[in-house]
């Protein structure tokens, strides 16, 4: 989907974006903010616990020095207890610091929470700078675990930094997905069969500057192509670069033969 952005300036611009909307897409998004919450908070491991004790999602390094064994070993054994806390007493914000590092749980909800450990010494006020960017990740987790579309009235009430946070998955989300679309090996055909008929008439040598000019006259990128700007991009191509160098004759020649077999292979993937 298209989302569309007002910078300071007053100009607009169009992001491309990408919803969860099925059980797989939902888990690796919910995976990406973990994985962000881990490295943006410093974090040594990270869990998505459910109040049953249930392990939703978790990232934790391959390998475990002495320290992180430690301190796994100790929240597992507490994992009973906290559970219950969360279940009976409603807990939602607890920082602990042991021998082994510092715990720090947050709640998603009513039904579940995160667990944060960091195994190095960290100064208390350190670990609350910590805590406000688990905070913000544990309303975003929450967001996405409840199913929630990303839509305005949806996100009316987050503060700021959630709102942006959950636009910035949803893009990263559609960066990581888009290779696997039909519409992607699409346009990645298309744009070969044009490079290799263009590279034959204006030589290879000048072929990706005029594809990637056109594609910046027209605002966009290869993956983003649809129907209607392919055929933008070809007329446009013909029009201005083959006509300049191999004169009206050869140019007539190509719009009548190249694209049929555009429109072609834009149907073989409907």
């Amino acid at each position: 989907m298209d989302s569309v952005e007002t910078s300071q300036s007053g100009q607009k611009t169009r992001t491309k974006t990408l919803e969860a909307e099925n059980v797989a897409l939902l888990k690796h998004l919910l995976e990406m903010e973990l994985r962000r919450l881990k490295e943006e908070a410093e974090l040594d491991m990270i869990f998505f616990v459910g109040v049953d004790g249930r392990i939703f999602a978790s990232y934790i390094p391959e390998v475990l020095d002495a320290r992180q064994m430690g301190l796994l070993y100790l929240w597992k054994a507490q994992l009973p207890h906290m559970c219950a806390q969360l279940r009976n007493e409603n807990m939602k914000v607890s920082i602990q610091q042991f021998k082994h590092g510092s715990v720090i749980i947050s709640g998603v909800g009513d039904n579940a929470f995160l667990v944060s450990l960091i195994s190095r010494e960290v100064e208390v006020t350190n670990l609350l700078e910590c805590m406000k960017r688990l905070l913000m990740g544990s309303l975003v987790i929450r967001h996405i675990f409840e199913l929630k579309p990303m839509s305005e009235s949806n996100m009316s009430s987050y503060p700021k930094e959630v709102v942006e946070e959950l636009a910035k998955l949803s893009r990263l989300l559609f960066k990581e997905r888009f290779v696997h679309t039909k519409e992607y090996i699409r346009n990645m055909e298309i744009l070969e069969f044009i490079k290799k008929k263009l590279s034959a008439i204006v030589g290879l040598g000048s072929v990706d500057e005029i594809c990637t000019v056109t594609f910046n006259e027209l605002g966009t990128a290869p993956k983003y192509m649809t129907p209607q700007l392919w055929m933008v991009f070809i007329e446009r191509i013909i029009k201005e670069h083959v006509k300049r160098a191999a004169g009206e004759v050869v140019a007539d020649e190509c719009l009548r033969s190249w694209i049929p077999e555009i429109e072609k292979k834009l149907k073989s993937f409907v």
